[in-house]
């Protein structure tokens, strides 16, 4: 078996048999209010809503592709499917959640008047270059609670560099804020 291989049954594992970091270890508490920036196909959000209280979860992806999203162009309609198919799934497959999630069909930049403040987490996934992820934390931020978390998805880079934006944008806010990060692949997190 070859190490992309591996790699794969590594990532199933980790995203669809057991629940993800994030929700295992960075966020606990009853009638969480969260956002989850770039919801594709619903699959980690559905394990936000198995394993933890929560009471609302904003759901921000734009399920279309923009200029800027380099990413996207590489990945939907060829190896993933395109976004139209994976809104729908993700509909479906969140529609016995809907009194407990609110779609924003928008760019995360674009979402921000339509979502709370003090929020218990904020679980960023979207565009991963890092000038976008710098701006979806430094967005969102403000957004949390004194005690909440922010967090999100793709903190490894090597075999995978297209998401070095990530790891770019988290390192650099986390020790300018001088803040505590937490990583258990894929996920990273800080708490405000």
């Amino acid at each position: 078996m070859d190490e992309k291989k591996i790699i794969n049954i590594l990532s199933d594992l980790k995203h669809r048999v057991f629940p993800r970091p994030f929700e295992r270890l960075a966020v606990s508490g009853n009638n969480l209010i969260g956002v989850e920036i770039g919801v594709y196909k619903g699959l980690h959000t559905e394990s936000l809503l198995k394993h933890l209280d929560i009471k609302q979860l904003y759901l921000v992806d734009p399920y279309e592709l923009y200029t800027e999203y380099k990413e996207g162009k590489t990945h939907y309609g060829v190896d993933q499917d395109p976004l139209p198919l994976a809104k729908k799934e993700a509909l479906e497959r969140l529609s016995q959640y809907a009194n407990k999630v609110s779609w924003i069909f928008k760019k995360s930049s674009d979402a921000l008047d339509e979502i709370p403040d003090e929020l218990d987490f904020v679980y960023i996934d979207g565009n991963h270059e890092e000038s976008f992820v710098r701006e979806d934390i430094i967005s969102f931020y403000p957004k949390i609670r004194g005690g909440g978390v922010l967090g999100g998805h793709d903190f490894y880079n090597g075999f995978c560099r297209e998401h070095d934006g990530v790891v770019q944008a988290v390192t650099h806010f986390v020790v300018q804020n001088n803040l505590i990060l937490q990583v258990e692949l894929p996920d990273w997190w800080t708490m405000k």
